[in-house]
């Protein structure tokens, strides 16, 4: 099925560029109010074109919209979170500007238990930290 691009929504975000279906929005949240629903005025300066400037962090930015895609089709959202605990401390403010709880939350988690862990185990703990995942990494990958 081919999407209208009245269904896509457009974003330049600190001069990197964004796009995404508005359907990809869950209910209940800010971006859905803003661009689905219309319940909440949008707090975006709105380019030429359509795309709206968003004058935040573009990695954090990224990382929410993959979230955001990730929980649409049902997969493991966790995965797009970062491992650098600088991103990772970025992305919970940035989560919460945005009002999203959950995965503030997760970043937070993934924050205080980075320090002194391997890579494996530190996705095993993220995984352990998951309502969606709560077995771990090695069963998923054994699956």
């Amino acid at each position: 099925m081919v999407e209208k691009s009245d269904n896509i929504v457009r974003f330049d975000v600190g001069g990197t560029k964004f796009a995404t279906l508005k359907k990809t929005f869950p209910q209940g949240t800010l971006f859905y109010s803003w661009f689905c629903s219309f319940t909440q005025k949008i707090p975006f300066c709105q380019e030429d074109h359509g795309v709206y400037f968003v004058d935040r962090d573009p990695f954090s930015f990224g990382v929410i919209l993959n979230y955001f895609r990730l929980r649409h089709s049902n997969q493991l959202w966790e995965a797009c979170l970062p491992k650098d605990p600088d991103r990772l401390a970025m992305l919970t403010q940035e989560a919460e500007y945005f009002r999203l709880e959950q995965l503030r939350e997760q970043a937070i988690c993934l924050l205080q238990s980075c320090s002194d862990k391997s890579d494996t185990a530190y996705v095993n703990e993220v995984l352990s930290k998951s309502a969606s995942c709560p077995q771990g990494f090695k069963h998923i990958l054994s699956s």
